[in-house]
């Protein structure tokens, strides 16, 4: 069912390493983040939804702008900067204190993150559906999606490994800090494995 030759495709393989980093990193951060905003700043549920949406609205306003220059200039390119940008976005949360202050310690790095989003995510399933055979792009499609969701259950997985018994200020600076090494380490797979595929991909 699974052609493990697909993985000899080096931005196929590569993709997914990045994948496995990447979305691990989309799962934590954000959810630690919304429920920090609830648990410990006393946000509303819907108040912390909401809180934590740039990053969704940059997605839909700016995802196909990302994709058209992510193919104008290459796969590798954002998905190296755009795990870096999202990192850079984790770091900043780093800022939170008690009281919590939205406006200067969060949403500067959500900002950042949701950047790093956009730029990421277009061009990582560029780079993973183009080295692939049409006639397998299914299969391949599949392989990424699965991939990325796992990678998400088991960093959520470790949540509580992560964040201890009880949420605040230092749990959300431990998971906010194994969320950006997670980035950076999407950054450096991408930067290492993609590349500009030179032809059309044939069936290994």
């Amino acid at each position: 069912m699974l052609p493990l030759s697909l993985f000899t495709i080096r931005n196929f393989g590569w993709g997914n390493i990045a994948t496995t980093f990447f979305y691990a990193a989309l799962a934590l951060g954000p959810l630690v983040v919304t429920l920090f905003l609830q648990q410990v700043a006393g946000y509303p549920a819907t108040l912390a939804g909401l809180a934590t949406l740039p990053p969704a609205l940059f997605s839909i306003f700016l995802g196909g702008t990302s994709g058209s220059l992510a193919g104008r200039f290459g796969s590798r390119l954002f998905m190296t900067v755009g795990p870096l940008l999202a990192a850079a976005g984790f770091a900043w949360m780093l800022l939170v204190r008690d009281p919590v202050d939205f406006w200067t310690q969060l949403l500067p790095g959500l900002l950042l993150f949701g950047l790093g989003l956009v730029a990421t995510v277009p061009a990582l399933t560029s780079a993973v559906l183009g080295s692939i055979p049409p006639s397998r792009n299914g299969i391949a499609s599949a392989v990424n999606n699965a991939v990325a969701r796992i990678s998400g259950l088991v960093a959520v997985a470790f949540l509580g490994v992560i964040v201890g018994p009880r949420l605040g200020v230092e749990g959300l600076h431990r998971a906010l800090l194994v969320t950006l090494v997670l980035m950076l380490l999407a950054a450096a797979a991408s930067f290492a494995g993609i590349r500009r595929p030179e032809s059309s991909p044939q069936a290994p």
